[in-house]
């Protein structure tokens, strides 16, 4: 008859939540207690795009230009630095 097939592969480990897949943070819990995803030099990126607004008062796309003390600066004046 042949050999007998091979075992199933096992599971792949448990994706952790990322914002590219909606796996977003609320501002309170980036700045008191993130979760062990998060990294933390880019804790910006885990905002929805409402929250990240509300605090930075500017767009993503905004954000993303200003030169990199300017950004740190708001992350300072946010909690997440």
């Amino acid at each position: 008859r042949g050999p007998p097939p091979p075992p199933p592969p096992p599971p792949p480990p448990e994706k952790q939540p990322t914002p590219a897949d909606g796996g977003y943070v609320d501002l309170e819990t980036l700045k008191s207690s993130p979760p062990d995803y998060v990294d933390p030099s880019r804790k910006e990126d885990y905002l929805s795009d409402a929250d990240f607004e509300a605090a930075f008062k500017c767009s993503r796309a905004d954000f993303k230009v200003l030169k990199g003390w300017k950004q740190q600066n708001l992350k300072k004046a946010c909690g997440l630095f």
